[in-house]
């Protein structure tokens, strides 16, 4: 929350724009601006964002501050600011509220629709302007960081691809930023209706390459030579996503046996992954996640021997890969 209040107050670009650095308290105060008598608070709220990594101080009280790594990550405009309007909007915030309630008392699938009157965070974002504006730009927020991993570190997963199939990729900036990268092939957008209407094909975003599909999932995806699934497959228990698994394998199968074989790109964590397990602050983020798929959504997240079960109940008879390129989260390939 103090992290909250300072993105909401601007310090990260106050800081970040001061010709002074490291920026004093007195002047970062002017900066926001803050009545003078806010000052002793201000360095108050700043002390536990500095020991957690998320600025730095300097000076024998620690009155002077510069941003790390983390702490531009919320700069406006960035992944930081949208991803803790969502998570620590009061809606949202509901879910934690009512664990315990949930475990001893309530019949609702998760502890989210029981504080909600059995709405489910879907429902309950469509009558949310606000929070589906946080939702939105905190997962088009999050394509751009993981995109630019994906065309600079993992540009053979597309080898052979001509055609590609985002599912669920409502905020386009996936797929755009494959086009672009990947100007023969083929890519698009497929999300429900409503979600896709107002995102730009090709005539208007300047990419030739890219065009959008209304439709959902669970009644079938545009056949492609490859299917991605960009955090989709968290969301949903494993009855759901044998069903969204299904129609991926569908989608890539029927291409001509002389290409190379069609495969779905999943990017999502697999718990406990060799790189993760040696890094306390990424192990304990999976294991974060996973509490808050359950929490809000009846989903999970999956270590390898439960995407292995996934795969082989939903028809993938080619095996998968995974690649471990995405800090907590990994990239899967799994063929039909």
């Amino acid at each position: 929350m103090a992290l909250k209040c300072a993105v909401e107050l601007g310090v990260p670009d106050a800081v970040s724009k001061s010709p002074e650095q490291p920026i004093s308290l007195t002047n970062l105060a002017t900066a926001l601006p803050l009545h003078p008598s806010k000052n002793d608070a201000l360095r108050r709220l700043m002390r536990p964002l500095v020991h957690a990594g998320e600025g730095e101080g300097e000076g024998e009280e620690e009155d002077h501050y510069s941003l790390t790594t983390a702490g531009k990550l919320y700069l406006r405009g960035g992944f930081g600011p949208s991803y803790l309007d969502l998570h620590l909007d009061p809606t949202t915030m509901t879910s934690w509220g009512m664990l315990s309630a949930w475990f001893l008392y309530s019949a609702d699938a998760v502890p989210f629709e029981a504080g909600h009157d059995g709405a489910s965070f879907w429902e309950c974002l469509e009558k949310d302007p606000v929070q589906k504006k946080s939702f939105h730009d905190s997962m088009a927020a999050d394509s751009v960081l993981v995109a630019g991993v994906l065309v600079a570190e993992c540009r053979e997963v597309f080898d052979g691809v001509e055609s590609l199939v985002d599912v669920g990729g409502g905020t386009e900036t996936m797929a755009v930023a494959i086009a672009k990268s990947f100007p023969k092939m083929e890519c698009t957008v497929f999300d429900l209706p409503h979600v896709v209407a107002n995102v730009k094909e090709e005539e208007e975003s300047g990419v030739e390459n890219f065009r959008v599909v209304g439709g959902n999932m669970f009644d079938g995806i545009p056949p492609a030579d490859a299917v991605l699934l960009k955090t989709i497959l968290h969301d949903w228990d494993d009855e759901k996503c044998l069903e969204i698994l299904k129609s991926c394998r569908e989608a890539v199968s029927g291409r001509d046996e002389k290409k190379k074989k069609g495969k779905v790109i999943i990017i999502d964590m697999v718990v406990g992954n060799g790189d993760v397990v040696g890094n306390r602050e990424m192990y304990q983020a999976q294991f974060s996640f996973d509490l808050l798929m359950f929490a809000t959504f009846n989903g999970k997240e999956r270590d390898e021997e439960e995407w292995r079960s996934l795969f082989l109940a939903a028809g993938f008879s080619g095996g998968y890969k995974i690649i471990r390129s995405l800090g907590p989260r990994s990239l899967i390939e799994a063929y039909p």
